[in-house]
């Protein structure tokens, strides 16, 4: 039996001039695909992320880029956040775009990519990304530290360092096998004929 096509949506965590997490983040989306599942990249360098200032289900007319964001994420069956670690944390452009959103992630699948320059793969930007998951009543899921970021992929975003596709292929079935707990099963109607 083949596993149901889902929505997936991957935030790509920073905006950061010569970010090294872009190239993981797209390496993730197009294993989605090659998979068989309707994935998107959120970019947030192709939006622009107002100051959080209050939440989108708090105003009448939120920011259109939040809006967008929101919608993408009432659309998602999971999300899948890259982020690197920036002072033993999330970026703060992450942290702002996800606090504009709450009630939308309710029951939602979260997984992540972790990335660092460094030997420990972004754990402590871990550890905080289930944190804020735990808040938003989402349910926190597989996750994929790279470490040595920059000698795992080449400049061009080019997986060079072997090791890791197993362990992309390994994160991606496991993402999906997670958020196939969580979506609604389709439901018998004489509408559908199901």
């Amino acid at each position: 039996m083949t596993a149901p096509s889902l929505q997936i949506l991957v935030v790509q965590g920073t905006i950061r001039e010569g970010r090294s997490s872009i190239h993981p983040a797209r390496y993730v989306t197009d294993s989605f695909r090659e998979n068989g599942h309707n994935t998107e990249l959120f970019d947030m360098r192709d939006y622009e992320i107002p100051l959080f200032r209050n939440r989108r289900d708090a105003v009448s007319d939120p920011h259109p880029d939040v809006d967008a964001f929101g919608q993408k994420v009432e659309a998602a069956d999971a999300l899948v956040i890259v982020a690197p670690e920036y002072n033993h944390s999330i970026p703060g452009t992450l942290k702002n775009l996800l606090d504009h959103l709450y009630p939308e992630y309710e029951n939602t699948a979260f997984s992540y990519v972790t990335v660092s320059a460094g030997g420990f793969g972004g754990v402590r930007a871990l550890s905080h990304l289930h944190d804020i998951t735990l808040e938003f009543n989402a349910h926190p899921g597989p996750d994929l530290p790279v470490s040595n970021v920059r000698d795992a992929f080449g400049e061009d975003g080019t997986l060079i360092d072997e090791t890791y596709e197993d362990r992309f292929e390994e994160f991606v079935e496991a993402v999906a096998d997670y958020a196939e707990q969580f979506v609604p099963a389709a439901v018998d109607t004489p509408e559908t004929g199901i």
